[in-house]
């Protein structure tokens, strides 16, 4: 009685894909409604050392325009969606990496240890992808999943645990990449226009507080998941495990051959030796933007990079374990990862138009440039400024997930506002990567939020189906209780003016 009670009640809940049109339906009409009010917002940005501001208007999708422009660009709007390509990319490594049972070897060491362990570990694993944007969602969610299950855990709290770790420290990890050189740039320009001539940006500049960030939420995101996330899943979501016999021949070739992979590509990373460095960009100035900067070998294909190691290694241990006998079961074995990704598939369908929909009506822009303009006119300044802007950045990642989106509107005028409250830029920019992590863990329009739900419903055995709003009430107590932590990392390390890196401090 009480299950079919469960039941009923679960009927009336709307599924993910519903709740997204809802969404899109709600955006059509507020952006309408801008768009006849003549709502518009005043963007600020650095051309020739020099602030100049344009003004933005909404675009009506409810006109003949409008629709022509939506209509011809559907194909076009979900090819753009890259998260799409990480994932499939993937999804290839990992599912061989599970059908060889090479990873199940790999981690029968591990069975039995304590919950709070994998959890630390698989919250790290997670922060230090988050290095490699949108794709670490692609690798963390479903590798942990697949890990959690060998571990006899409920694999929705790998999911769950392995998207907040790439989200929260999304543009704080010590790792750098493309988006820290980006912001960094941009950085540099805005300080220099109105403030200081002779700013200059490092790229190690905020290293210390990222390092501290990471230990901090590895240690305290571990005790948050296991005290206020793990409980809220049943544990009778184990998943039924085939036993896989050592093969101490398999596992030796496989070892020399992921060290040989793993030569290769620190090889290929290596400048000045004889056909080294083939993955950088040669002709950038310093090492990390010859490693991530646009043109780089590595940066555009880290992903392929990643399930290649993976498709690579299992190919061997399978072989020579009897595994795989045939190219038809080398085939059926690349498949293995897309099985049960459908629904993935269409909520990224979905969320392409929204975004598309989003960035033609200029809602965004809207939205983000006018909370700017009234942050900058304010007499706020230390303390109060910094609170003010954490939340601003928050509300406008809901609409904008794209970091470097969200950074080109608020840096022109924010990194002066702040210099001229004796707030350094690396400092401001700390705060930005901060608030724009949480904010990633709150938004429907985010990529990884999207891989999170279809992870869970492929994943879910519970009593109830797993729905955007469900999922919401999971995870929203974690969630609050990391942004406390963020807010207290903030506050504590300007109040006591720690060191962000060598030389910088938060103030001027």
């Amino acid at each position: 009685m009480k299950k079919k009670k469960i039941f009923n009640k679960n009927k009336r809940y709307l599924s993910p894909s519903v709740v997204l049109f809802i969404i899109t339906f709600i955006i059509v009409i507020i952006s309408t409604v801008f768009s006849l009010l003549e709502i518009d917002a005043s963007i600020t940005e650095v051309n020739n050392n020099t602030l100049e501001t344009s003004l933005v208007t909404m675009n009506n999708i409810l006109t003949t325009k409008g629709f022509k422009n939506f209509f011809s660009n559907v194909i076009e709007n979900f090819a753009n969606y890259k998260a799409l390509f990480y994932l499939i990319i993937s999804l290839m490594g990992i599912g061989m990496l599970d059908k060889s049972g090479l990873l199940c070897n790999l981690l029968k060491p591990f069975k039995g240890i304590k919950n709070s362990i994998s959890t630390f570990l698989i919250l790290l694993l997670s922060i230090l992808l988050a290095s490699l944007g949108d794709a670490g969602y692609c690798i963390a969610i479903p590798l942990s999943a697949i890990i959690y299950k060998y571990l006899n855990r409920n694999p929705m709290v790998g999911i769950i645990t392995s998207f907040l770790g790439v989200s929260i420290c999304y543009g704080t990890s010590f790792i750098y990449n493309n988006n820290n050189l980006l912001i960094g740039k941009l950085m540099e320009s805005a300080a220099r226009v109105e403030v200081d001539k002779n700013f200059s940006f490092e790229i190690y500049s905020n290293l210390f507080i990222n390092i501290g960030a990471v230990l901090l939420f590895s240690i305290l995101g571990t005790l948050i998941i296991e005290k206020f996330l793990a409980p809220k899943f049943t544990r009778k979501n184990k998943c039924e495990i085939e036993e896989v016999k050592t093969n101490k021949k398999a596992s030796f070739f496989t070892f020399i051959t992921f060290i040989l992979s793993l030569f290769l590509i620190v090889y290929g990373l290596i400048p000045g030796y004889p056909l080294s460095g083939l993955l950088l960009n040669n002709d950038a100035s310093g090492y990390i933007e010859q490693v991530w900067g646009n043109g780089s070998l590595f940066k555009e294909g880290i992903t392929f990079i990643i399930s290649l190691i993976f498709i690579v290694i299992s190919s061997v241990y399978a072989i020579l374990s009897k595994k795989i006998n045939n190219s038809q079961e080398f085939s059926e074995s690349l498949t293995f990862g897309l099985k049960g990704i459908e629904k993935i598939l269409v909520l990224m369908f979905i969320v392409s138009q929204l975004i598309g929909i989003i960035e033609w009506t200029h809602i965004d822009q809207v939205i983000a440039g006018n909370l700017i303009e009234f942050l900058s006119v304010l007499q706020f300044s230390g303390f109060p400024l910094i609170i003010l802007f954490f939340f601003i950045v928050f509300v406008i990642g809901i609409i904008i997930p794209s970091t470097i989106t969200k950074w080109n509107i608020t840096a022109p005028l924010i990194i002066p506002l702040f210099m001229r409250s004796n707030i350094a830029p690396e400092f401001t920019t700390f705060v930005f990567s901060a608030a724009d992590g949480i904010s990633k863990c709150f938004t429907p329009i985010n990529s990884g939020f999207i891989i999170m739900l279809g992870f869970l419903n492929k994943y879910n055995q519970e009593d109830t189906s797993v729905t955007l709003f469900g999922t919401y009430n999971k995870i929203r107590s974690t969630i609050l209780l990391l942004l406390l932590v963020w807010l207290l990392i903030i506050t504590g390390w300007f109040l006591i003016g720690l060191p962000l890196g060598s030389g910088v401090y938060p103030t001027l």
